[in-house]
């Protein structure tokens, strides 16, 4: 475009020096405003403005009690292929959503190409939702892809903003890479005894620290139900959950950053679920613990029994007594005892808890 109008320009004047110059000048500013309005057919163009996404059904959950205490997970399709659809209020309400999970800030197996989009897009909803975002960042047995991801995941938290952003969780679920297929036992021992999965948290600090802003942002690890199995928790060769804890607290103890724990718990997978006496197909007694809130429920239990075992570790704490708990609402598609409306069911409930 820059080339064409410089031609037309030229065309109007008698070209000198100064008429060159000028002319070069004002297609630049052209081409510049061109690009800015039209983008440059690379993807590099500015991000169409996020309309905010309503969903219509006959379906009303009423109120949500404490809703600033609640918020959603983000999925990689939503937040990559259409982050303009995340949504800003409660599914089937009238509440307005006020925190999000992002589970990392960028797969490598995405075109990079829509990145700046899918940020700005993601920007815009935090942003005029005024909602905070816990982002994660990846812990694997590849340090290079992990430094590749974080540097990512610090671009990604200064578009946000400090102050939509609730916290860093590195890692996730770490105490099961020792289960999965295709990771060595070399790999267990050097996250784990060789001490990379802590290294690795610590050098996420000391960067944050240098971030203009986010020198007290909160830091955690997400885990599963699975460290619960220890004393407190699980101290293996597979998994030093405990001595990671105490060193992560020691570390925050010595800086602006407040440690924060986290857990997934995932009613549907709780290894007390069982099938009906006399039944092959119903399970009844396991979906009334699984699905209510009340004290003895499959939830309200394991949150105790999670606050139970921090306790020990209070006298390395800094005011770190919040606990975040992620993943408990019911996938339909995923248990076998599940159903949409239990899904359903499943969801009003957590909103009125």
């Amino acid at each position: 475009m820059a080339k064409r109008c410089e031609v037309w320009v030229r065309s109007f004047c008698q070209c000198s020096g100064l008429c060159a110059c000028m002319a070069a000048l004002c297609c630049a500013v052209a081409a510049s405003i061109f690009i800015y309005v039209a983008g440059d057919g690379a993807g590099n163009g500015p991000a169409p403005a996020a309309v905010a996404y309503k969903c219509t059904s006959d379906l009303y959950f009423g109120r949500v009690l404490k809703p600033e205490q609640k918020g959603l997970a983000i999925d990689d399709t939503t937040f990559h292929e259409c982050g303009h659809a995340i949504p800003r209020m409660w599914p089937n309400t009238q509440a307005p959503l006020t925190s999000l999970r992002l589970f990392k800030a960028w797969d490598k197996a995405w075109p990079d190409g829509g990145r700046v989009e899918a940020w700005s897009q993601l920007e815009v909803v935090v942003r005029e939702g005024q909602m905070q975002v816990l982002v994660g960042t990846q812990v694997t047995c590849d340090e290079q892809d992990d430094d590749r991801d974080w540097r990512l995941v610090k671009q990604l938290v200064q578009v946000l903003g400090r102050q939509h952003v609730m916290g860093i969780a590195v890692g996730n679920e770490l105490e099961l890479l020792q289960f999965k297929e295709n990771v060595s036992t070399e790999c267990i021992q050097r996250m784990w005894k060789g001490g990379y999965f802590l290294r690795k948290l610590s050098e996420r600090a000391a960067d944050l620290d240098h971030l203009d802003g986010f020198d007290n942002v909160p830091l955690t690890s997400v885990f599963g139900g699975y460290i619960l199995s220890g004393s407190p928790f699980v101290e293996t060769p597979g998994a030093m959950v405990q001595t990671f804890l105490r060193e992560a607290l020691k570390m925050c103890a010595t800086s602006r950053h407040q440690w924060v724990f986290a857990l997934n718990i995932y009613p549907y997978f709780a290894t007390n679920n069982v099938l009906d006496p006399g039944t092959t197909d119903q399970c009844t007694g396991s979906l009334q613990s699984d699905l209510c809130f009340s004290k003895g429920c499959n939830l309200p239990s394991t949150i105790q029994l999670m606050r139970q075992k921090m306790s020990p570790l209070d006298f390395l704490m800094r005011a770190a007594e919040t606990l975040y708990v992620y993943g408990f609402l019911w996938a339909a598609r995923t248990a076998s005892c599940g159903s949409g409306k239990l899904a359903g069911l499943h969801r009003r409930q957590v909103l009125h808890w």
